[in-house]
């Protein structure tokens, strides 16, 4: 079996390890939380990873037939997040998807994106009341939308026009 160094596999990404926990991969900060019978590899990962990794929260490595394979997980409280993305599936996706007994990592964002706050309703100085009525805030001798009159619709007459009759000449006829 050749050496990776013989191999000259180019790099996708820059891993740099940059303490015993701590490794940056394409200039985003990565904390190791687990490292499972040491299946962190720096070189490995430098030849697999991919950027579409960057947008998830935790990155999960995994070793079968000893190639690495890449997993993104979600913060379970992500608008984004699926069941099966989310970090408390992490249990059951090693259990299903990788090899009995193998060697994984787990790699946590430094910096994750904020959280959206699902439960913050939007606020507007034209929207005062939950029951849908617009109100405006200078518009105190004005009633509501809801309360306005209707203007009263007008039918419009409708006039019935005569049929017009085309008379059907051939082509070289002159007008008579």
């Amino acid at each position: 079996m050749q050496d990776v160094e013989e191999k000259n596999v180019p790099k996708v990404a820059d891993v740099i390890k940059l303490a015993d926990d701590l490794v940056a991969i394409n200039k985003t900060q990565y904390k190791i939380v687990e490292n499972h019978d040491s299946g962190f590899n720096e070189e490995r990962i430098e030849e697999r990873y991919n950027n579409v990794l960057d947008k998830y929260d935790y990155i999960v490595g995994d070793w079968g037939y000893d190639q690495l394979r890449f997993k993104g997980f979600y913060e379970d409280q992500r608008k984004e997040s699926t069941l099966d993305n989310r970090i408390s599936h992490l249990e059951d996706y090693l259990l299903e998807y990788c090899n009995f007994g193998c060697a994984y990592f787990v790699l946590e964002k430094v910096k994750k994106a904020p959280l959206k706050n699902n439960n913050h309703r939007r606020t507007n100085h034209r929207f005062k009341t939950r029951t849908n009525k617009f109100v405006k805030n200078n518009s105190k001798n004005r009633p509501h939308n809801n309360q306005h009159r209707r203007k009263p619709t007008r039918h419009k007459k409708t006039t019935v026009s005569a049929k017009k009759t085309f008379k059907i000449r051939k082509i070289g006829e002159k007008n008579k």
